[in-house]
């Protein structure tokens, strides 16, 4: 136990050198997707802020933040034009087939960017969903949740390309070898995308549908019974909506309530029934797909 705690502790500065050099090696790409990570974290904060602002939004501030993250999308790939990752973006195989630390800064790159173009798109519903309020609030959850589900779609097949021409190097593995497994790569990844699609249909029929219809519009004698107050604002209600369970709220406000909740704000009774994920607060996925 003592020697194999010694050799350990011998190897762990071993470990912090390699890991030195493969930094030094990669000094620029490392940084750059440090501060990608960072600027998404950030720009993922800040939207979803804004969107919780509703009427209080600053459109100055959602403009400047779409053109900053286009900016970033446009710089990247300036500054990186040699490595040509515009071509995995449109779904092309790189032209030679590079090593894997390249092979992962593409993908790792491409990915981050992605999503930059999605918060751009993001802002931009924000800003002109400022105002929205009942239906229209609903309508502007359903189209945050497109988005969403779009840049997911796309975003599991970005790295395809990439893999796809890692794999397939007849002079590293031989020709067979090379096509059995860059035959298998995309098996499993058009396996794996179909989860994807099946999600991004729902959100398709979602957002081209109607609309959620959380009840039907209150009488002048069901507003009468109910008080006249909304329970959620506590305020005169306006366009007042009676759900299944005969309670009456404010359209707003239940239309806000049901972005997270599914049950009945006064005796929870299930109203809104199980479905799409919804990323309606504008809130963009943080996990990466690096496969």
């Amino acid at each position: 136990m003592h020697l194999a705690a010694r050799s350990l502790e011998q190897a762990v500065p071993f470990v912090f050198l390699l890991l030195f050099v493969q930094v030094r090696q990669h000094l620029v790409g490392f940084c750059t997707v440090v501060w990608l990570t960072a600027a998404l974290f950030k720009s993922n904060d800040f939207i979803r802020k804004q969107g919780a602002l509703k009427a209080e939004r600053n459109p100055v501030l959602l403009a400047l933040a779409a053109v900053l993250l286009l900016a970033h999308v446009a710089v990247v790939n300036w500054l990186f034009w040699p490595e040509q990752l515009w071509r995995p973006l449109l779904l092309i195989p790189p032209a030679e087939v590079p090593p894997f630390w390249h092979a992962l800064f593409i993908i790792v790159t491409n990915d981050i960017l992605v999503r930059f173009m999605a918060m751009a798109v993001k802002c931009a519903i924000l800003i002109a969903h400022r105002h929205s309020k009942g239906l229209n609030n609903r309508q502007q959850a359903q189209v945050l949740t497109l988005i969403e589900y779009t840049s997911l779609l796309y975003r599991a097949f970005v790295p395809a390309p990439v893999w796809y021409r890692f794999f397939l190097n007849d002079e590293a593995y031989g020709r067979l070898t090379a096509s059995l497994t860059a035959g298998l790569y995309l098996t499993f990844k058009l396996s794996t995308a179909l989860d994807r699609v099946l999600l991004f249909v729902s959100a398709v029929r979602q957002a081209v549908g109607k609309g959620e219809q959380y009840g039907t519009e209150a009488t002048p004698e069901e507003v009468a019974a109910a008080g006249s107050m909304c329970a959620i604002c506590q305020e005169h209600m306006t366009g007042p909506v009676t759900l299944r369970c005969r309670h009456v709220f404010c359209d707003e406000c239940v239309s806000e309530w049901f972005e997270r909740e599914r049950t009945c704000p006064l005796c929870r009774m299930v109203v809104k029934p199980a479905g799409l994920r919804s990323f309606s607060d504008a809130n963009t996925s943080l996990l990466a797909q690096l496969f």
